[in-house]
C-alpha cells in the first residue's frame, strides 16, 4: 500500500511515496516481510546536495542515519535504523530507502518496527522520515506523512497480520 507525503531537502522540497508491506511466512523457504519503503522521485535533482550512492544495495553500510518517528493519539513510536536503498524503475526515476524486518529470525528489529509503525494503524496520525546525509554538512531528507483514519483502516488491513495482537 502506497501513501503520498512531503519532504524537504535543504531548500527543495517535493512530494514522496511511503510504501508498507506485510507478507508472511510460508513454509521454512519463504520467511515473510514487514517493511516500510521511502520513495523519493527525481532522485537525480538532488544529487548536488545529498549523496544516494552509499545506500545503494543491499549490503548498503551508510550507517545508522535514519530517524523514524510515529505519533497518534493512541501512542507514538520512534527508531533509529541502518537502511539499505535502489533506484527504482519508475518513470519519475525514484531512489527507493527501505526498512524491512524478517517475521521470524530477526524478532528485535520486527518489535521495534512494529511499535513504529502500530500507532499508523489506530487513527489519524503522522510518520516523519528523516534520512541523514553521508555528505559532510549536506542537508538530511525530511519527509512527512500525515495518514487520516481512512488510511489507518487500510494500513490496519495490511499490517494487523505482521503485528503483535
Amino acid at each position: 500500500m502506497t501513501l503520498g507525503g512531503q519532504a524537504r531537502t535543504g531548500t527543495d522540497q517535493r512530494a514522496v511515496r511511503f510504501t508498507f508491506l506485510c507478507s508472511a511466512s510460508r513454509g521454512p523457504d519463504i520467511t515473510g516481510v514487514l517493511g516500510l519503503d521511502l520513495v523519493v522521485p527525481a532522485h537525480d535533482t538532488l544529487r548536488a546536495v545529498f549523496d544516494f550512492d552509499p545506500f545503494e544495495g543491499p549490503d548498503a553500510r551508510a550507517g545508522r542515519l535514519t530517524q523514524l518517528e510515529s505519533a497518534a493519539e493512541a501512542g507514538s513510536g520512534a527508531m533509529r535504523a541502518m537502511v539499505s536503498g535502489s533506484i527504482g524503475v519508475d518513470a519519475d526515476s525514484p531512489f527507493i530507502f527501505s526498512v524491512n524486518a524478517a517475521r521470524r529470525r530477526d524478532a528485535a528489529r520486527l518489535a521495534e518496527l512494529s511499535r513504529l509503525l502500530a500507532p499508523l494503524t489506530t487513527g489519524a496520525s503522522h510518520l516523519i522520515w528523516t534520512q541523514g546525509n553521508t555528505r559532510a554538512g549536506g542537508p538530511a531528507i525530511t519527509a512527512r506523512l500525515e495518514a487520516s483514519a481512512e488510511d489507518a483502516a487500510r494500513l490496519r488491513a495490511l499490517l494487523g497480520p505482521c503485528l503483535p495482537r
